[in-house]
C-alpha cells in the first residue's frame, strides 16, 4: 500500500540521492488472461468498431474514445486498443457488479493517446487506490505507473504523482527518450525553508519549462505551509529538488 511508502520516505529524507530505479516496474504482456491484475488478452482481428454502452459507464472515457475512432473502442465494460498486425488489447473491467471483490477490482478508462510515443494512457481504478497503464500500440506491452503522467513540453519526459492522506506520496519520473521508456521513483522530499519533516507534495504537478516541475493545489495536510518551495529539476530520467 502507498500509505507504507510515506513511512519509507521519512527514513530517507536525509539521504543524498533523490531517485532510485524501480526494478519491479517492467513492460509486460498479458499472460493467462491477466495483466498486472487486470483481465486482459491480445486478440487477433480488426479493431475497433463503434462504441456501445458508454452512456452507462461511470467516469466515462467517451470523449477520448470519440477522438480516436478506429484506434480504440468500448463495448460496455470492455475496452479495446488497436495494436500493430491487425490485433488489439482487450481490457475488461472487474468490479462488484461483475463479481469481483476489493482485491481484484480493476476499472479501465482511456485518458490519452501519445502519438509521438505510440502509447495509450489508461487510468485504472482499484478498490481504494488507482494506477495507470502505458500501453504500446506496437505489441501491447504495458508499463504500470502510479497515475496518468503529465508530459513535459518537449514530450521527452513525464511525471506521475499520487499525494494524499490515504496513499501517501508516490512520485515517478518517466524517461520517454528511450526506445522503451523507463520509470524512476523520487524517494526524497523537498527540504527548503518552510517544509516540515512530514510534509506532503501538493497534488498537481506542473511543468514550468522542459526541465522543471512545480507542485500546485492544496496540500493534503492543512498545516503545511502553502508557500514552501516544491521545485523538482528533471533530466535524464532523474530528479533533484531545488531551493
Amino acid at each position: 500500500m502507498r500509505a507504507l511508502r510515506l513511512v519509507l520516505l521519512a527514513t530517507v529524507l536525509a539521504g543524498s540521492s533523490s531517485y532510485a530505479q524501480d526494478q519491479t516496474q517492467q513492460w509486460t504482456l498479458p499472460s493467462g488472461g491477466q495483466l498486472n491484475g487486470s483481465k486482459a488478452v491480445i486478440e487477433n482481428g480488426p479493431c475497433c468498431e463503434a462504441n456501445r454502452g458508454t452512456a452507462t459507464i461511470s467516469n466515462s472515457d467517451a470523449t477520448t474514445l470519440a477522438s480516436l475512432t478506429g484506434m480504440a473502442s468500448r463495448d460496455g465494460h470492455v475496452l479495446r486498443l488497436k495494436l500493430e498486425g491487425n490485433r488489439s488489447l482487450k481490457l475488461t473491467d472487474c468490479n462488484e457488479q461483475s463479481g469481483c471483490d476489493g482485491d481484484t477490482t480493476r476499472i479501465h478508462r482511456l485518458v490519452a493517446w501519445w502519438p509521438r510515443h505510440r502509447l495509450y494512457v489508461v487510468a485504472v481504478g482499484l478498490y481504494e487506490e488507482s494506477v495507470a497503464y502505458l500501453v504500446s500500440d506496437r505489441d501491447g506491452r504495458t508499463l504500470s505507473v502510479t497515475a496518468p503522467p503529465v508530459l513535459s513540453p518537449s514530450g521527452r519526459q513525464a511525471v506521475a504523482l499520487v499525494s494524499n492522506l490515504m496513499s501517501g506520496v508516490d512520485l515517478e519520473i518517466i524517461d520517454l527518450s528511450r526506445d522503451r521508456p523507463t520509470v524512476t521513483k523520487v524517494t526524497t522530499m523537498p527540504d527548503c525553508s518552510g517544509a516540515g519533516p512530514n510534509s506532503f507534495l501538493r497534488p498537481i504537478p506542473v511543468w514550468t519549462d522542459d526541465t522543471h516541475v512545480t507542485f500546485e493545489g492544496e496540500s493534503p495536510l492543512p498545516e503545511d505551509k502553502s508557500n514552501a518551495k516544491q521545485l523538482l529539476k528533471v533530466g535524464g530520467g532523474k530528479g533533484e529538488w531545488q531551493c
